[in-house]
């Protein structure tokens, strides 16, 4: 694994010092303060917290733990953890995927996890791959109930920063149906360096919108009107994952609330970081490389939150949660467990992940 490590470096020297690129491990010197509060996902280098997610769901699909995105590997071929333009960070991207992949199969555990638990032990034991397993899971379980739901009746799929997200390409209940509408929203940067990659991959988004916006400065809906045949009467299943923390308590409220323009039945799915405890170091982490957090929440909030975006909502329907599960549930339900009764995976208390409908 120390190799895969020293396979990096020379792509990390170019971006860090010739391009002046962050990435998920050469962090940025921010000394304006203004700069350090502008969200990279919008410039040319795109999301690296997505990029860093993307990457750790094509390991765990080649692993032995199967992750369900079976597409993400297939993207990765075509996609380099430094962002784009930087010469030979692809080849030195798959170089140390492949030794991370080796790693796993000659010790079975995950070196993400194993750095972790080593260095940071007193700090947190967030399970990275364990956590984006649960994550991931939960997420396809909305869309798939919500599409079974819906079965026979035209609906719509937003998925909101939509980072590189792949269920409107791998979810058979929504791929192969002809009644769903597919729409993707995301920053512009982000955005284009996904539909790059889905284009060198062949893999066919014919039947996906792609709507351009920057959550924090555009209206999200009035784009996905304008930019497509979006069809506000139609029921809805919004899902907003890993990106409410960066985003302003007002943009969230905005957002949530949104729901009550669509038919009866509609509802979004989210996760959010907690205040304290291991959200923190995370948070320090992300303003490191250009995506500061903005907004966290209690898991006892969530229902004030919901009633304050059901003012905004001016009446029209009835907000309320449908689900909304914390750690020991993820594990219950997503997490496979050893002989022993021990979970494979450990999940920290770090958020929580809510459904919220009309």
């Amino acid at each position: 694994m120390v190799t895969g490590w020293i396979a990096l470096v020379p792509s990390m020297i170019f971006s860090k010092y010739i391009m002046g690129w962050p990435s998920m491990i050469n962090h940025p010197q921010v000394n304006d303060t203004a700069k350090s509060k502008k969200n990279i996902s919008t410039t040319s280098v795109g999301s690296l917290t997505a990029m860093k997610t993307f990457s750790a769901r094509s390991q765990m699909a080649f692993q032995a733990s199967g992750g369900p995105d079976i597409l993400a590997p297939l993207l990765m071929e075509h996609v380099s953890l430094f962002g784009p333009n930087i010469p030979g960070s692809y080849f030195f991207t798959h170089l140390y995927l492949f030794l991370a992949r080796c790693h796993y199969y000659l010790t079975g555990r995950i070196f993400a996890d194993q750095l972790t638990e080593c260095c940071l032990k007193r700090m947190t034991r967030l399970g990275e791959t364990a956590c984006l397993q649960a994550r991931t899971c939960w997420f396809d379980d909305v869309v798939d109930t919500f599409a079974n739901a819906n079965e026979g009746t035209q609906f719509n799929v937003v998925i909101l920063g939509a980072g590189f997200d792949t269920r409107c390409y791998r979810l058979s209940s929504i791929r192969e149906r002809h009644n769903v509408n597919l729409f993707e929203v995301d920053a512009p940067g982000t955005q284009q360096n996904k539909r790059n990659a889905l284009k060198k991959a062949k893999i066919d988004c014919a039947n996906v919108h792609f709507i351009s916006c920057d959550f924090e400065c555009q209206d999200w809906m009035k784009s996905l009107k304008l930019q497509s045949n979006f069809n506000h009467k139609l029921p809805t299943i919004f899902v907003w994952e890993g990106v409410s923390m960066y985003v302003e308590r007002e943009v969230v409220k905005s957002t949530i609330s949104q729901i009550s323009r669509c038919a009866i039945g509609s509802c979004i799915a989210f996760d959010y970081a907690f205040s304290d405890g291991t959200s923190m170091v995370l948070k320090k982490s992300a303003a490191r490389i250009g995506e500061p957090w903005k907004f966290a929440l209690n898991f006892d909030e969530v229902d004030n939150l919901v009633q304050e975006c059901q003012e905004l909502s001016e009446g029209r329907v009835v907000l309320r949660v449908m689900d909304h599960l914390r750690k020991d549930e993820m594990k219950r339900r997503y997490l496979a467990k050893y002989i022993n009764g021990n979970y494979l995976g450990y999940l920290e208390e770090f958020g929580a992940f809510c459904l919220i409908g009309t």
